[in-house]
């Protein structure tokens, strides 16, 4: 009989959250466990034995600092960096498969001699390329947390996630919404910008002529303007999207979408400068590694992966529940 079915013949409750059926018992102290504690049988021993043995995540809201952030995913990276790099390739050749089965549905679509059949082939394909390639990212970002507590590299975590495929697809189109907000208004800017320079009203084109950098320049000048009024808010807005996807990965049952981006919005209050830091350090180290033969840029996009989520488990707000603090 396995842990699990011990726990619920027993109909024992979690020694943990008592009002929980047990589904298991610790590994380590034999204590019963719910699917809470367990993070869905994902992790064999209890919350107090993970603490205990140091298998926590170390950094919090409070001690947190790139320095630090970086010390702590510098030796788990040295001591996985090969089969988080496979994590890695494997991530990228289920992206490259995600974009071949968009394209055969473009084709097929093409093929066929009628624009409803093509344009729906064209959705279907475009929406399952994004989901399977979504999806897979949000096991790599699992396979990291198990890293950054100390376990090791199980490449068939990239594949846990499948079955948020419906909160995945509805949280992404409510960050799209909110990112075609700033999109719209740099549109509607721009073409204020070209109406109120006349570069709408037959203006030569002819780059030699006066009458075009006349229109040109004080186009360019209310566009620069409208960037840098814009640059701030914008970047106040976004910074938490980064926040997203480790959220929809961290729990074996996804919140609703609303509850994803209310979560990543607070734990993003006062640390949006140090995560636009911890990008910058991550894209600089996948640029630096693209240029060490290109074959750099695998185990580079694995460090900036790891960083992004030693971030979120840095930043990310106490839930009230001990458990939670354990990613399984």
């Amino acid at each position: 009989m396995s842990d699990v079915d011990f726990g619920r013949a027993m109909g024992a409750s979690c020694a943990l959250h008592p009002g929980r059926e047990a589904t298991g018992t610790c590994a380590r102290c034999g204590n019963f466990t719910c699917d809470t504690c367990s993070q869905g049988g994902a992790a064999p021993r209890c919350p107090t034995c993970r603490e205990r043995s140091g298998a926590t995540f170390p950094l919090n809201r409070e001690n947190w600092n790139f320095s630090k952030l970086w010390d702590v995913c510098w030796p788990a990276f040295q001591r996985e960096w090969g089969m988080l790099s496979l994590a890695v390739l494997i991530t990228l050749g289920v992206t490259l498969g995600a974009n071949l089965l968009f394209n055969v549905a473009a084709g097929i679509g093409a093929a066929v001699d009628s624009v409803i059949i093509a344009g729906v082939l064209g959705v279907v394909g475009f929406v399952a390329q994004q989901l399977v390639q979504g999806l897979v990212q949000l096991g790599l970002t699992r396979v990291c947390f198990d890293v950054l507590h100390g376990g090791h590299v199980d490449v068939a975590r990239l594949f846990s996630q499948m079955h948020k495929a419906v909160p995945y697809a509805l949280t992404m189109l409510l960050v799209f919404v909110i990112v075609l907000v700033p999109v719209v208004l740099l549109i509607f800017l721009g073409i204020l910008a070209l109406v109120g320079t006349g570069m709408l009203s037959g203006v030569d084109l002819n780059s030699s002529s006066d009458e075009f950098w006349n229109a040109l320049v004080p186009f360019l000048g209310v566009m620069g303007l409208g960037f840098v009024v814009l640059v701030a808010p914008i970047t106040y807005l976004v910074v938490p999207l980064y926040l997203v996807q480790p959220e929809l990965a961290y729990d074996d049952a996804p919140p609703s979408p609303w509850e994803v981006l209310r979560r990543s919005w607070v734990a993003a209050r006062g640390q949006r400068l140090s995560m636009l830091a911890v990008s910058l350090m991550a894209g600089l180290a996948m640029v630096a590694g693209f240029f060490v033969c290109c074959v750099g840029f695998i185990p580079a996009m694995a460090l900036a992966q790891l960083l992004f989520a030693g971030m979120y488990l840095s930043v990310r707000s106490p839930r009230g529940d001990a458990a939670e603090s354990f990613p399984g």
